[in-house]
């Protein structure tokens, strides 16, 4: 399922091209990108056996966000509930890029909010992760929570906090 949100394309990963596909990986394992995520690094095998298990999961979209041939990153709505309208958002952009988060961001909302009729949407961000926590409260994302000790890696435990949004915050 693509999307066009304005002059933002949302093409889903289970319809890349190898060229794409590949470029998705990069940006993943970047080290400004893979710092903050729950797995450092991943395996090219493991990437693409990935975006195959997308083509059997209803419930999750990952989706290339690009404005005309420029890639600005990815974006994700996952662990859908359309029983209780919400979902879980996830962002990473492009590292050779500045300052594109924002159009990402609105491009999934339209998607959650718009086209699936979600009524929230939630997220997970690693506590020291200050930037990504600022962008978040600046378009209006709410604290909503702490899971203590939720992540273990270079040996230590993290804090990962939640954040969410309500349609039209109302």
């Amino acid at each position: 399922m693509n999307f066009y949100i304005h002059d933002i394309y949302a093409l889903h990963f289970t319809q890349m091209d190898e060229k794409d596909s590949q470029s998705v990986l990069e940006f993943r394992n970047h080290p400004e990108i893979s710092k903050w995520m729950y797995s450092r690094n991943i395996s090219k095998k493991a990437h693409l056996d990935f975006i195959s298990s997308l083509k059997n999961n209803p419930l999750s979209h990952y989706w290339l966000i690009k404005r005309g041939s420029l890639l600005l990153g990815v974006g994700s709505i996952t662990r859908v509930n359309f029983t209780h309208k919400h979902a879980y958002l996830g962002i990473y952009k492009n590292p050779c890029l500045q300052n594109v988060g924002t159009e990402i961001l609105k491009c999934l909302e339209s998607i959650a909010f718009v086209e699936f009729e979600l009524h929230t949407l939630h997220l997970e961000v690693l506590e020291s992760n200050r930037k990504a926590i600022g962008f978040y409260k600046r378009h209006d994302y709410i604290y909503e929570g702490k899971l203590l000790d939720f992540i273990f890696r270079d040996n230590k435990y993290e804090n990962v906090l939640i954040y969410g949004k309500r349609k039209n915050n109302d």
